[in-house]
């Protein structure tokens, strides 16, 4: 299979894409695409909030897939140091920006993820933020993972609801897609 590597990088450029990356993640990864993408919004000199804004919503998206992809290297449940598999995108359209991020999920994680999600849609700002405050603070006190403070940090910072998609992938599996706009 020959891919004409010119025709994508064209495309990507045309769809307003500035940064994407297929493949294995882990935390040094993270920390190298938060690096390359913060130099690059300061040397583009955007406005400083947007900026760490995006920075944000990146480096959670990112998280989200070292923490739950299901595509990983490892067979076993959870491995220590393990890499797991996605996509992100992240770019401008017509002066906002985008995070665009995507994994390979369990089907039994579909509905709890969409009512996390649905639930969020639903509130305003002053609403986000003090489920955060409440989120955390119960985080804190509990041993649970996170207690969803990623998805609701992304839709405090990003300009309109987030957005996602779930694709059948195989009969145990789905692609979930997340879409924060900055």
């Amino acid at each position: 299979m020959r891919i004409d590597l010119h025709d994508l990088y064209s495309r990507t450029r045309n769809l307003g894409i500035m940064f994407c990356f297929s493949g294995s993640v882990s935390q040094s990864v993270i920390e190298g695409i938060a690096e390359t993408l913060r130099l690059r919004l300061e040397f583009e000199e955007r406005d400083l909030t947007v900026n760490q804004k995006v920075f944000s919503i990146l480096v959670e998206q990112m998280q989200n897939i070292v923490n739950y992809s299901a595509d990983r290297l490892s067979q076993e449940e959870r491995v220590e140091g393990e890499l797991r598999a996605g996509i992100l995108v992240v770019g401008q359209d017509n002066n906002e920006f985008f995070v665009l991020c995507g994994n390979t999920i369990s089907k039994e994680d579909v509905e709890p993820t969409r009512g996390r999600l649905d639930a969020l849609r639903g509130l305003d700002r002053e609403q986000l933020k003090t489920l955060y405050r409440e989120r955390r603070k119960a985080a804190s006190s509990e041993s649970r993972k996170g207690a969803g403070l990623g998805f609701i940090d992304m839709a405090r910072k990003a300009s309109r609801p987030l957005e996602y998609d779930f694709t059948p992938v195989d009969a145990t599996h789905e692609f979930f897609s997340i879409l924060a706009t900055i």
